[in-house]
């Protein structure tokens, strides 16, 4: 089977070889990134997406002024667009250079996915690089599931980026250039051993491969049935994990509920939570450690483990919550007070609805959900708490808004944000989401029907 026919099935595979679809090609001018346009290309018509080229000069080396002029006049005498980006000397770092350049190169195809409306961005990533990037992952540490490599796609700005080479080694596409006389450039600065990749490519690699010289192929295999085994995994976690969660976003669960289980299970179920809320969020044993501690600490019954990019793992009572600060921050910034209006729905923000409706007489609600109120108590409003506010109890006592809030274990952070339900007196009528006031039914009221839910 031809080299061409096998990309062309494992594009049909994974949904690629669609002409409805608009997709960009990243193309340095290596062998690599050649052959992945050409065959792109080389689709039959009815399965060719429509291509567009996007290419950037990173200013690295004599050579990219010419790799980018080249890159133009193949690409317009086939008829097809090219974008580049300029990664100008003023922007390089004085280290980590190899880390900042995948940076640019990365908000550029973002950039240019989003603004040409395209389905997804392809690179040339080829089944070498995968065993070198396994490899990489496993000589610096982290977690289990990065031993997986490179997924043949995933998500990215709305679209997706996409590394239909994967199933093809380094040699057979260079074999192909040359059979079917396709020009690149070699990037020198692939041969210098400054890079950690470039090292693991050309001492480590080699190396391995005269121990084995199906090395790569068994790193590959390893990393699929390492996918194939998380992927159970993760489906029963999920499971165990409705269990223990309270809500979803932000994500939130019983504290008793989750120690429940084995140790050894807690860590895998803490590490599948933090995974779910935000697949980018770095975790290792030590942070799973200090979330675990904190959680068994019952001297300490509140507390937090600050993640980065502001996600914090914390503790109140015995509820555990992981959420973003800054997106917390965002969604506080809803109407935090109004005027209920009668008879329709309005928000309270985070997914919540308030609605307060008239009650006729031939309706039978639960009387938890009637209030009885005169007209000058008429409209109710929504505010947040102050520490003024008192609510009426059963035996006709009052207990303050602040006391309720601690005995129901609300965390001091909502506290802040706690809302009330007033009448237009300003008495409370509830601590929303917490506790109703019993108020006696006066006589020439009329009675409503006040509801509070998640849309």
């Amino acid at each position: 089977m031809t080299l061409e026919t096998r990309f062309r099935q494992n594009c049909q595979r994974w949904g690629w070889a669609n002409p409805k679809q608009h997709g960009l090609i990243a193309v340095s001018t290596g062998v690599d990134s050649m052959v992945l346009l050409t065959l792109f290309t080389r689709l039959p018509a009815s399965e060719r997406p429509q291509l567009s080229v996007v290419h950037v000069n990173h200013h690295l080396r004599e050579q990219s002024r010419t790799e980018e002029t080249f890159l133009k006049q193949w690409c317009a005498a086939r008829q097809i667009p090219v974008t580049v980006a300029d990664w100008t000397s003023d922007q390089h770092p004085s280290h980590g250079t190899e880390a900042a350049a995948r940076e640019f190169r990365y908000k550029f195809f973002g950039d240019q996915l989003v603004a040409q409306s395209a389905d997804w961005v392809a690179t040339a990533h080829q089944a070498d690089e995968q065993a070198e990037t396994i490899l990489l992952k496993l000589i610096r540490g982290g977690q289990l599931d990065q031993l997986t490599g490179m997924a043949p796609q995933r998500a990215f700005r709305g679209g997706s980026v996409i590394h239909p080479l994967l199933p093809f080694r380094k040699a057979e596409l260079e074999a192909y250039a040359r059979e079917q006389h396709i020009p690149w450039y070699e990037d020198a600065t692939n041969q210098e051993l400054v890079a950690s990749r470039n090292r693991v490519r050309h001492e480590i690699m080699p190396l391995l491969r005269r121990e084995n010289p199906q090395v790569d192929r068994h790193l590959i295999a390893y990393a699929d049935q390492l996918s194939a085994t998380l992927q159970v995994t993760d489906h029963v976690l999920d499971r165990q994990l409705a269990t223990i969660l309270t809500q979803n976003d932000p994500l939130a669960g019983e504290v008793t509920r989750l120690l429940a289980f084995p140790e050894a299970d807690q860590r895998l179920l803490l590490a599948r939570l933090l995974k779910r809320a935000s697949p980018s969020v770095a975790t290792n044993s030590a942070m799973l450690d200090q979330c675990l501690q904190l959680l068994t600490n019952t001297q300490h019954p509140t507390g937090t483990v600050e993640f980065g990019a502001g996600w914090r793992f914390s503790k109140r009572y015995q509820q555990f919550q992981f959420t973003q600060v800054k997106k917390m921050r965002e969604n506080s910034q809803e109407a935090s007070q109004f005027m209920v209006v009668l008879n329709q729905w309005q928000p309270l923000g985070d997914g919540w609805q308030i609605g307060c409706f008239t009650v006729t007489s031939d309706q039978r609600l639960p009387s938890t959900d009637q209030v009885a109120l005169r007209t000058d108590q008429l409209p109710l409003r929504v505010r947040p708490w102050q520490s003024a506010d008192q609510l009426r109890l059963a035996d006709g006592h009052h207990q303050s808004v602040r006391r309720i809030l601690i005995n129901a274990k609300v965390p001091r952070d909502r506290r802040d944000r706690q809302r009330v339900l007033v009448t237009a007196k300003d008495e409370v009528l509830a601590v929303i989401g917490v506790k109703w006031a019993v108020l006696a039914a006066p006589p020439r009221t009329n009675h409503y029907h006040v509801v509070i839910k998640h849309e």
